[in-house]
């Protein structure tokens, strides 16, 4: 965990877009699955995006097929199951979407 970020998790969309709203879309990262980035009811990174535009919106996909679509919505980054990344690399790409200077946090800072 990065010291000052304060993670949440939710068991659909709706409770995600509920909570982004009641805190006026102040959320770095948020990171979803491919079944509620592709449910067209919510719109659920699209509304993200309308609410907070710097909100960076991860994506773990199941299927190349709709990654194309994921990032016309507005993903930031789509990532295939199974993750072909390690765990560092997967932790890393996290750390550089919530990093305001596309740098990587000093280690100090991980807690």
């Amino acid at each position: 965990m990065v010291k000052g970020f304060e993670p949440s998790k939710f068991t659909n969309g709706r409770e995600c877009l509920k909570r982004f709203k009641e805190i006026d879309g102040n959320v770095d990262t948020v990171v979803i699955n491919q079944e509620i980035a592709l449910d067209t009811d919510l719109m659920l990174i699209v509304n993200i995006k309308r609410i907070n535009p710097g909100t960076k919106i991860f994506v773990i996909a199941e299927e190349e097929s709709d990654k194309t679509k994921m990032y016309e919505y507005g993903a930031d980054e789509v990532a295939l199951m199974p993750l072909s990344l390690s765990p560092k690399d997967v932790s890393d790409k996290l750390l550089l979407l919530i990093s305001k200077s596309n740098k990587l946090p000093d280690t100090n800072d991980l807690v």
